[in-house]
């Protein structure tokens, strides 16, 4: 069963409270006016229902209420972010999730586990693992990250497809359609080519054409995705290799 947060339970028995607090307003102040205008007496018994379902809806109010007094609160300090997390219970070897920074806090034996940090040899992103953690997937990239393991522990990978894998193939980047009256365009590929605004706007004037070839996978996507965002089409096209 999952453990759950001190702040969540406190906030359902409040709301669950108010609801009944609310009703007891509605109730009394409906009666109260029932019972002024009773006339000849005819609303007086639906008054006095009134009045007895909000006493009784106080009573229960103030007995919702009490019960937040009754939740223990246990802490654990993040060790990535320092952000002080409140559980209703004290885990034992169940992972929570940070508050704060979404991080998963390794906990073994009721102990905040200690975390190392590595940075990912594909992006340079900081990750973080612990002496629980057997399997590393970058957060960014998601590459997996070869971590340090214990001695005559077996060293664990993830099945095929979980996880990217080097692409050791060519690519030749092509440009499909662009404007060259499109100034951010035109200067990108300046920047990106090399080229004066001339020689661009005499490629842009032959689409579909080759911009870069003999480029790898990741660098292929990423100037595409720029290019993309310029309002331009383009893609990176694997080159046969014979």
């Amino acid at each position: 069963m999952r453990i759950q947060r001190y702040s969540d339970v406190i906030e359902s028995i409040s709301e669950r409270a108010f609801y009944f607090f609310l009703g007891t307003i509605f109730c009394g102040a409906l009666g109260g006016l029932l019972y002024k205008y009773r006339g000849d007496g005819i609303l007086t018994g639906l008054a006095f229902v009134l009045m007895v379902a909000a006493a009784l809806m106080l009573i229960y109010g103030i007995y919702v209420a009490s019960e937040a007094r009754k939740v223990k609160a246990f802490t654990i300090d993040c060790p990535i972010c320092t952000e002080v997390n409140e559980l209703t219970e004290k885990p034992t070897n169940e992972d929570i999730t940070c508050v704060a920074c979404n991080h998963r806090i390794p906990i073994q034996d009721g102990k905040v586990l200690p975390v190392m940090q590595v940075r990912c040899g594909y992006c340079n992103s900081l990750n973080y693992y612990s002496d629980k953690t057997d399997l590393l997937i970058c957060e960014t990239c998601n590459h997996e990250i070869p971590i340090h393991q214990e001695d005559g522990k077996p060293v664990k990978h993830l099945p095929k497809g979980f996880a990217l894998v080097d692409d050791n193939m060519l690519y030749e980047l092509v440009l499909l359609e662009g404007s060259k009256t499109d100034e951010d365009l035109v200067k990108t590929l300046q920047s990106m080519l090399a080229l004066n605004r001339n020689q661009v706007r005499d490629l842009l004037d032959e689409l579909p054409v080759t911009l870069l070839q003999g480029i790898t996978r990741m660098k292929a996507d990423m100037l595409t995705a720029q290019l993309i965002g310029h309002g331009a089409k383009a893609e990176g096209r694997a080159i046969q290799q014979h």
